[in-house]
């Protein structure tokens, strides 16, 4: 449902969107670390594992950083200002 809020056109939108990627990205990195160690402790080949995930959790936090950009704050206005 996340994506949904790109409707709104409202500064709080994007602000929740940064929040949410950022904490996806946070989450990605938790996961990897535990399918890391899970896999390890197994005696499974985990670099492969690890290099995606954190890949992902770069990819995820990139766009957060992203929403950021003067582009993106241009198109949804201040709060009171709308």
């Amino acid at each position: 449902a996340a994506p949904l809020l790109f409707l709104w056109r409202a500064r709080w939108s994007l602000l929740l969107l940064q929040i949410l990627a950022y904490g996806a990205a946070a989450t990605w990195i938790v996961v990897a670390y535990q399918l890391v160690d899970l896999r390890q402790r197994s005696g499974q080949p985990w670099t492969v594992a690890a290099m995606i995930l954190g890949s992902v959790a770069l990819f995820t936090f990139a766009a957060g950083l992203l929403l950021n950009s003067r582009a993106i704050k241009d198109r949804y206005p201040e709060m009171g200002s709308e």
